[in-house]
């Protein structure tokens, strides 16, 4: 059976358009998670839903608001993902360089302006870098070094002080204004909640089995359609395609994972939460293939390989080569293994495009970058890979 871009491609609509953004534990993720458990029981798959605790928030509004000379100036500002409500006044200062951020004396209980260095490695939940930004300001404004803003310069789930992110225009102007001062006001609230995994299996001859993984969840604000509606369409795909034929040696687990925009110090919450409650599956598990922020109008497809035993690599990169478009990025063997999914110490292959000029964790992470013709070219490369690793010859390669 071969890959069906009109389905494909409806899957990705429905997703981020029809959906919309999925941050996990509002009803856009529910709705979403719903989706993607009816299609995969539709396929025939034996569909697990693995529920944990999340953090969660909602917002309404923010209002910056320059306080100058010639009058008030409304300016653009974007509340960070989890700030809670405020109103408040404050002076403006700046900070360039972590140096600054810790030691300069004219910071405190001020509205920080955080560009360059300071302004940068902040996402990170309880970071030194945010820590010294809660102790030291009554606001943060974090400057994007482009016009358009993430929802996810900051990101924590406890974060202390209101955080705002600007367009890079607007840092300019609020920098040349340093000492005056602003009014902020956000409605927002965060809350708990509650976040998914959705895991469809398709049964082989033997018990084990190769995963195929992607995030549902998007960031706040952002319909996800790279980051990551791509990738769970394509899984969705898959799904459908690879139940339509029989002969497997192994078995595929079909794994969508939410939490994964929530951040944490290190794992994504979806991630942690599938492998520490899933031992058995993991031990059963002979590689994972993973696909975030794949088919878009720019670039051409990428796959990172890792951590597999060198005649099933061998076999995997003659697969691989049969698509002269795609880069195959070969990691050294002595290399751990790694996706997003952060299945420990399981051989992995990653798709992932260059994304450095794609504006995820945005409101303008829409379909329109994607291509339905790339979407299925990457379809079509993973779909080989997965028959391929679940057939006897790559059965025999191990």
């Amino acid at each position: 059976m071969d890959v069906n871009r009109e389905r494909l491609w409806n899957h990705l609509r429905v997703l981020c358009e029809e959906i919309g953004p999925r941050l996990s534990g509002t009803p856009g993720a529910e709705r979403a998670v719903e989706h993607i458990a009816q299609h995969l029981r539709k396929c025939g798959a034996q569909v697990e839903m693995q529920d944990f605790p999340c953090p969660c928030w909602e917002h309404e509004f923010t209002e910056l608001t320059l306080l100058a000379e010639g009058g008030e100036e409304r300016l653009p500002a974007l509340a960070q993902t989890f700030v809670d409500a405020c109103e408040l006044e404050a002076e403006l200062a700046s900070a360039s360089t972590w140096n600054e951020l810790e030691y300069a004396p004219d910071l405190d209980g001020k509205a920080l302006v955080l560009h360059g260095e300071a302004g940068s490695g902040l996402a990170l939940d309880r970071n030194i870098k945010l820590l010294t930004a809660e102790e030291r300001g009554a606001a943060m404004i974090v400057v994007s070094p482009t016009e358009t803003v993430s929802s996810k310069l900051t990101r924590d789930p406890r974060i202390g002080v209101p955080s705002v992110g600007v367009p890079h225009s607007v840092g300019r102007k609020l920098l040349a204004n340093v000492g005056k001062r602003v009014h902020l006001k956000i409605s927002a609230r965060r809350f708990g909640s509650t976040a998914h995994n959705v895991i469809g299996r398709l049964p082989g001859e033997e018990n084990c089995h190769i995963v195929v993984a992607a995030h549902h969840d998007s960031a706040a604000y952002s319909p996800g359609a790279t980051d990551n509606a791509s990738g769970a369409a394509v899984l969705l795909e898959l799904c459908e395609v690879l139940a339509a034929e029989s002969g497997r040696k192994l078995g595929i687990h079909f794994v969508t994972y939410g939490g994964h925009e929530y951040g944490r110090h290190k794992s994504n919450l979806g991630s942690v939460q599938y492998v520490r409650h899933h031992a058995e599956d993991m031990a059963k598990t002979r590689g994972i293939i993973e696909g975030d922020v794949i088919g878009t109008i720019v670039g051409a497809p990428r796959a990172r390989v890792a951590g597999w035993p060198p005649r099933l690599k061998d076999g995997l990169l003659s697969v691989l080569w049969r698509f002269p478009r795609a880069t195959v990025d070969i990691r050294p063997q002595t290399e751990p293994p790694h996706t997003s999914l952060g299945l420990v110490g399981v051989p992995a292959l990653v798709f992932i495009r260059n994304y450095s000029s794609i504006p995820i964790h945005t409101a303008q992470d829409t379909i329109d970058l994607l291509s339905p013709t790339e979407l299925a070219s990457e379809a079509d490369i993973m779909a080989a890979v997965v028959r391929y690793l679940t057939s006897a010859e790559g059965v025999r390669a191990e």
